[in-house]
């Protein structure tokens, strides 16, 4: 008689796990599928009406949320990596309008905490000693629990230190990788039957989620950052940033020192300990705007829970604002940093030809974009703020202007690269905890100061600056007249310094030979130049006022005065 089969405990639990597996992923591919069609089609359908001038063209918002409210609900009842992705596309403000980002920007990182069996068995796997060794106490019961991983309060022995132990979640690896593998299979059945490039670089942003979240559960680089941001910080006593206990980091367990204070949200116990609340807010801005301006790395997720205030040490004394959560954070390269000047100074000279030039090298624009379309929406919204009163910036709403950035990056065929999604999400969260704090908070007046300095508006970038505003007044003249074409190119040589004057030296017309000028030779040249230069300014400078450009009309007519008066003195 045949042995029957009798599946072993071990086997029933794989069979399991392999169903729960398959189930999540027809989950996953389901809603990434519904959720990025709806996304896509929307953002098709916009901007090919505006392509046709219907400039009124409006994407259907309830149709949008009502799948988002879908992907969050699943979101929270999957865990782990959707709940990133919600949050990730927060963010994208090319890819949802704004009434569709608020669904996902309420989606919290909170899930229950892990069995604290699981806790015990990492940090003895990953640190190589037993709990009771590396720790004279550690609470059970987790402070805070996000997808990803969660917290523990402990004691060190020996010193009697307060730490803050951070634990992954478990099997997170395995589970990041699957819905990785799963959204990288709903991006490639996509693209195989819709070219989205035109309007959704799924592919790029595929990539870049990628990046981030292995970049989140790496605790080893997360201590690096944590390392620098108290590097950034070591001269500022009013920011906090927790050292590192050294010796207890690997990419699993992550211990610093333990902060303690006041929920930067927590109105109510910031005044009942006499607490400043516009001293919070200041401090919390500038320290972002020191981070962005003038460092150019950030910490890119600055929610309620990852910022604390610790009071002074008298009633009304200043406070101390310290960050925890180094996990996310964002760059900007020294070419961002050149790119951002260059869109500024395109603003300040109303030149939207080179604001379109300079948001394609920072990422914004696409290949094949329509570059006119782009160029029209750059002009609507400088319409409307070029010429703004600092005293004017000062009162407006930020909030509102960013949303109106945001409208104008999902009715265009923008993109947003990464660090400037997490910083545009870093700013708004920002706004938002300086206004609960204190609704009379100008955050545009704060950023003045670090702006000038990030723009080369100091004594040491000023001569930089007169240039970079010199180029792009040229370009606008060139962009605004229709100059002629040999004048045209006589200007783009004559600016980058390779205009060259040849002259006989046999004295025939028709023949030069290069050789070694003479010195008359070399006046000639510098008298053309200057001659050239004098008649291309006065006449880009009539030319600029006619056409209302005040600013780049008298800019030109100074410079052509200059070059006159320098002909005038080689006379």
């Amino acid at each position: 008689m045949p042995q029957l089969f009798m599946p072993t405990a071990r086997t029933s639990q794989r069979r399991l796990n392999r169903f729960t597996q398959i189930v999540r992923f027809f989950r996953v591919s389901r809603l990434l599928l519904w959720t990025l069609w709806v996304m896509y089609h929307e953002r098709r359908r916009v901007l090919r009406a505006r392509a046709r001038g219907d400039l009124e063209a409006q994407p259907n918002v309830e149709r949008l949320i009502e799948v988002l409210v879908a992907f969050r609900k699943t979101a929270v009842d999957l865990g782990v990596l959707m709940i990133k992705l919600g949050q990730f596309l927060s963010s994208r403000a090319d890819l949802l309008p704004q009434q569709a980002l608020d669904v996902l920007g309420s989606l919290q990182d909170e899930v229950p905490p892990a069995p604290f069996t699981h806790v015990v068995s990492v940090i003895e796997s990953e640190l190589h000693r037993p709990v009771a060794e590396l720790f004279s106490s550690l609470e059970p019961t987790a402070t805070a629990a996000a997808s990803l991983g969660q917290v523990h309060k402990a004691v060190l022995p020996g010193t009697g230190q307060v730490v803050a132990v951070k634990v992954q979640r478990p099997d997170i690896e395995r589970l990041v990788n699957m819905d990785l593998s799963t959204i990288r299979f709903v991006i490639w059945v996509i693209s195989r039957f819709v070219d989205t490039s035109e309007f959704i670089d799924l592919r790029a942003f595929y990539r870049e989620f990628r990046r981030t979240i292995f970049e989140e559960i790496d605790y080893i680089r997360e201590a690096a950052n944590a390392r620098r941001f108290a590097e950034i910080f070591k001269d500022k006593p009013y920011i906090r940033i927790p050292p590192v206990i050294e010796g207890y980091v690997s990419r699993r367990v992550l211990v610093l020192d333990w902060v303690d204070g006041i929920k930067v949200n927590d109105y109510v116990e910031l005044e009942a300990k006499g607490v400043s609340r516009m001293a919070v807010a200041r401090r919390t801005v500038e320290a972002y705007f020191y981070q962005f301006f003038e460092i150019g790395f950030f910490h890119a997720d600055p929610h309620p829970g990852n910022i604390f205030v610790q009071p002074g040490p008298t009633p009304g004394s200043e406070p101390t604002v310290a960050f925890v959560d180094f996990g996310m954070v964002g760059s900007l390269t020294r070419a961002t940093k050149q790119g951002l000047r260059d869109l500024f100074l395109g603003f300040v000279v109303n030149n939207p030809h080179n604001m379109v030039s300079a948001l394609a090298q920072l990422g914004f624009i696409g290949e094949g974009a329509n570059l006119n379309a782009i160029e029209r929406g750059v002009t609507l919204i400088m319409g409307q703020y070029h010429g703004m009163t600092l005293g004017e910036a000062r009162d407006m709403n930020v909030r509102e202007v960013a949303h109106e950035i945001e409208d104008l990056f999902y009715r265009q065929p923008f993109r947003v690269p990464a660090q400037f999604a997490f910083a545009g999400r870093a700013v708004g969260t920002l706004s938002g905890l300086a206004t609960g704090l204190a609704p009379e908070f100008n955050l545009v007046e704060v950023a003045v100061p670090y702006a000038q300095t990030f723009l080369g508006l100091n004594r040491e970038g000023a001569g930089q600056t007169v240039q970079q505003v010199l180029r792009q007044v040229v370009d606008a003249g060139r962009v605004s007249l229709t100059l002629p074409s040999t004048l045209d190119r006589v200007l783009a040589k004559l600016e980058a310094g390779e205009l060259e004057f040849q002259f006989g030296e046999d004295g025939r017309n028709g023949t030069s030979r290069r050789g070694r000028r003479s010195s008359s030779s070399r006046a000639s040249s510098g008298t053309l130049v200057a001659l050239i230069a004098c008649v291309a300014l006065l006449v880009a400078g009539v030319a600029l006022g006619l056409n209302q450009l005040t600013l780049q009309s008298w800019f030109c007519l100074g410079l052509g005065g200059l070059a006159a008066a320098s002909l005038v003195v080689r006379r």
